[in-house]
């Protein structure tokens, strides 16, 4: 069919002022006609793959609320520090939704790096960990352990490859000697799974009694901690906001595996954000400090005569934030 209907949209090309070299990145041209042609001002758009962020940064300027969401980390960061210029473009205007937050949710980091959740779920369990096995990944209370995928939910056909590599030698031999007992009791660790694995498991493995236990870290396990929260020190001298250190533990762990040496926590940050009126509900920066290429953040703020309760909210490099709140009247 020859398109009765187009919409002539120039792309983002190399000279443009809101391009921020992502692959995928839309014009914004694009998605405020989509915007405007199906919501209104105050509504709640959403973008669930928001990559570069056009989608929430023309929402911001055209007044209203967003949502976004993205599995990589790139996409993340590079959203929050458009919107970041964004919001700092538009913080005299009444009519807009300048102030939004971040968060890290459903377990992330193992979304993120599989296969460095596996450590940090053997490290917070306090699995007894096996190198080298092909079966196993550790021991735990007497239980062999075996770690199933962690992006995902686990299936029936995850479980192929244990089943391949049981030592059913082992079994065999357990058995003849003492029937009543089991040949081995076995604790299969997930995130999230479907209903049926642990029947579907004992089904296949019908010829051995084998005690198995699945353990789904999203249901069992919901207030386990994989990490530490960051900490900072932040003072009020001279009619100033004085951030004296900062410490994005997650951060400075992977640095120092990484074995690089940080001389200033700046270093370690993407922005400052401080809302000098916090009400105690919704976050609206006033004072909007980004790491750009050459610079660091500033770390020390004059204080606007008007101030009442403070809002602090630092970004470190991982897109992880601290916050902080400093009540004036107390």
């Amino acid at each position: 069919m020859i398109p009765n209907d187009v919409w002539d949209i120039a792309y983002e090309n190399s000279m443009s002022k809101t391009r921020v070299n992502y692959p995928t990145q839309k014009p914004e041209q694009l998605l405020e006609r989509i915007i405007k042609s199906s919501s209104k001002n105050g509504d709640i758009v959403f973008d669930c793959f928001m990559g570069s962020g056009t989608t929430q940064a023309v929402a911001m300027k055209l007044g209203r609320k967003f949502i976004g969401a993205d599995i990589n980390l790139g996409a993340i960061q590079t959203t929050t520090k458009r919107l970041l210029n964004v919001s700092k473009e538009l913080e005299n205007a009444d009519d807009k939704y300048i102030g939004f937050e971040v968060y890290n949710v459903n377990n992330y980091d193992f979304f993120r790096n599989p296969v460095e959740a596996k450590d940090l779920l053997i490290d917070a369990l306090e699995i007894q960990k096996f190198d080298g096995s092909n079966v196993y990944d550790g021991e735990l209370d007497g239980r062999m352990v075996k770690i199933m995928p962690v992006n995902r939910l686990a299936t029936k056909s995850d479980l192929e490859e244990l089943k391949s590599n049981l030592p059913y030698q082992k079994f065999e031999k357990r058995k003849s000697e003492n029937p009543l007992e089991p040949v081995e009791r076995l604790t299969i660790i997930c995130m999230g799974h479907e209903p049926d694995l642990k029947p579907s498991l004992e089904k296949d493995l019908i010829n051995y009694n084998i005690d198995i236990e699945i353990i789904d870290i999203l249901k069992d396990k919901a207030n386990l901690q994989f990490k530490r929260d960051s900490e900072a020190v932040i003072e009020i001298e001279d009619n100033k906001l004085n951030i004296k250190e900062f410490y994005p533990m997650n951060l400075l762990q992977k640095l120092s595996m990484q074995k690089e040496y940080v001389e200033d926590w700046k270093q370690m940050v993407e922005s400052v954000m401080i809302d000098w009126n916090y009400d105690g509900a919704v976050m609206e920066p006033k004072l909007v400090d980004i790491a750009e290429k050459n610079d660091l953040v500033k770390g020390v703020y004059e204080i606007p005569s008007d101030v009442s309760n403070i809002k602090i909210k630092i970004t470190d490099l991982l897109s992880e934030t601290y916050e902080k709140e400093i009540k004036i009247n107390e």
